[in-house]
């Protein structure tokens, strides 16, 4: 058996160099800007940081991660990193291959490199900025130097960047020769982001609206059909929507009488006066609470049992977990004025929902599936922002307003012939129903595989009757199910994918087929991969490389690609 792995000279080469920056080899005195960014973010303030570099006068060269030259590392010096970080610590799907390349076997020393990080993430998770930090460590510990230290930005990381690109491209402007004069009009400091906001979103109308779980089922998911004539662009399988999602009235009245506030009281809000309850409803978090909502919170309110639970981190991140932000004022009551009490809350930012069906098998539509995020606490019902807006405040009939959240690394091949493996848990579902509706409708000869999983197949069999009838139809080569709580002893995705990991190892290596994951990280998402090591380690060749080197190589070439949340 010949092993599709490709390394030459010690390194791994990417296949596909399109778009890549030319980069001068020896050049010591260029400011190389690197980012890593799915939604964005981390592109905008590393497009400030290179258009600052060159303002100053500097020679810079600004790079994706995504489509790095991984044999060109070694002639870099002088770098710039911004990177995101995914959920629960984890590098975003477009940064995993750079990331995995950094902290392998294969990267040469960094002694003489200098270097500065800004990283972003969502506090909402315990390791919010962890693949910023990861970067960090790793390039100490390959002999490079931190000449500006690390700067953390959350959701709203607008000041935070641009004051990290101000202080780290002014040191190395210091420390890096001029080739251009300093021209004498002065530089905008503003970020390029992509405006998130109503002004820029697409509404669509909701058509349909239907459950997909069992009536009467303890856990609700939903499926959505949208009009979208009039949209401009196009969205594929893979790829998401944003919703602007908006908070329950209900629930913005409780913490207004909770506050002992006015809701018509005049607040400003990014320098425009608004209604307190306007705003409350349309612009700030109050479905959940951070460890740094909880620290300003306390350190405005001077509660003794609130300092207590921000002195216990553990304590701290449990309480975050279920409570929301009327948990918080009810639980810690204190007189915070308006203004304050504002500014201790994060905005709200959009939800993501992978595309569910193929606009070639529905076009003029978008498909959607919600699962709803509902629990008792307190004696009343908590829900999620977005889970609260389905479930109970959308009907037919009304708007969702969104925006496209293209994704490039989890779409289907453009070779029809190349084997696909589909493994989902839960809602994760989705952007594999519509993998098979796209393939069916390109009349695709590549034989696909499905691993589906969740509790019971009488109520969370999402889709059941299309795979089923996939699987009838021969689309779908083979459809492996588990309902974890359908038997005595419960079975998961991971256990039939080892079950049959020699067919798999098969698929992977010797028929090159592509292995998509999504569903939650914290199961599906390292499950998955530790019965793909364990199928590898089994069944590979002794002359092929270990299981970790194996699926790096597999990221490397675009065959293991995941979507995880």
């Amino acid at each position: 058996m010949q092993s599709k792995l490709n390394k030459t000279n010690g390194e791994y080469l990417l296949t596909d160099k399109k778009n890549i920056a030319v980069m001068n080899r020896g050049k010591s005195n260029t400011l190389y800007v690197i980012y890593g960014s799915r939604t964005g973010n981390s592109r905008a303030a590393a497009e400030l940081a290179f258009e600052y570099g060159k303002y100053i006068g500097m020679d810079c060269e600004l790079l994706d991660m995504k489509e790095f030259p991984y044999n060109e590392i070694q002639y870099i010096r002088n770098i710039l990193i911004a990177v995101s970080t995914h959920g629960e610590g984890d590098p975003p799907a477009v940064v995993e291959a750079f990331y995995q390349f950094m902290h392998g076997d294969d990267v040469p020393s960094m002694s003489g490199v200098n270097f500065s990080i800004l990283a972003l993430g969502d506090s909402s998770y315990k390791d919010f900025c962890k693949t910023g930090h990861d970067f960090r460590k790793r390039l100490i510990s390959l002999g490079a130097k931190e000449v500006y230290p690390i700067v953390e930005c959350d959701i709203d990381y607008e000041e935070n960047a641009k004051k990290w690109v101000v202080a780290a491209v002014d040191l190395f402007e210091k420390k890096l020769p001029r080739i251009n004069q300093r021209p004498n009009k002065e530089f905008a400091f503003e970020l390029n982001k992509r405006e998130l906001d109503d002004y820029n979103a697409f509404y669509a109308k909701v058509m349909k609206k239907g459950l997909l779980t069992a009536k009467g089922y303890n856990k609700r998911t939903y499926h959505l059909t949208l009009d979208m004539n009039g949209f401009k662009g196009e969205f594929h399988p893979g790829d998401s929507f944003g919703v602007y999602a908006i908070n329950s009235r209900l629930l913005v009245d409780k913490i207004l009488r909770a506050m002992k506030y006015d809701g018509t009281h005049r607040v400003l809000v990014d320098n425009k006066s608004k209604m307190l309850k306007e705003t409350l409803v349309h612009d700030f978090e109050i479905t959940m609470v951070t460890p740094v909502v909880i620290k300003k919170y306390a350190e405005l309110a001077g509660h003794r049992d609130l300092a207590k639970l921000v002195a216990n981190e553990l304590q701290m991140i449990a309480f975050c977990e279920f409570h929301d932000v009327l948990d918080l004022v009810t639980m810690f009551p204190a007189q915070v004025d308006q203004q304050q009490f504002l500014s201790i809350l994060r905005k709200l930012n959009p939800r993501l929902y992978s595309v569910a069906a193929s606009s070639l098998a529905h076009p003029g539509e978008l498909h959607l599936t919600a699962g709803i995020i509902e629990y008792p606490l307190y004696n009343r019902k908590h829900s999620g922002v977005c889970s609260s807006m389905f479930a109970d405040r959308l009907e037919e009939g009304d708007t969702l307003a969104l925006f496209h959240e293209p994704n490039e690394s989890f779409r289907l091949p453009t070779d029809d012939s190349l084997p696909v493996i589909m493994v989902a848990t839960g809602t994760g579902i989705a952007p594999f129903r519509g993998f098979l509706q796209e393939r069916a409708f390109r009349k695709a000869e590549g034989a696909n595989w499905l691993f589906f999983g969740d509790r019971y197949s009488s109520s969370d069999f999402l889709y059941g009757r299309e795979l089923e009838d996939f699987f009838e139809s021969g689309l779908l080569t083979r459809l492996n199910l588990a309902f974890s709580r359908d038997y005595k002893e419960k079975i998961y995705v991971q256990d039939l994918m080892e079950k049959n990991g020699k067919e798999i190892f098969e698929w992977i290596d010797e028929r090159g087929a592509i292995i998509y994951i999504c569903g939650n990280k914290r199961t599906i998402g390292q499950d998955a991969r530790e019965s793909l090591k364990r199928i590898i380690n089994i069944y590979r060749d002794i002359d092929d490389p270990a299981p970790d080197e194996y699926l790096k190589k597999l990221v490397f070439e675009k065959r293991l690609r995941t979507d995880l949340y």
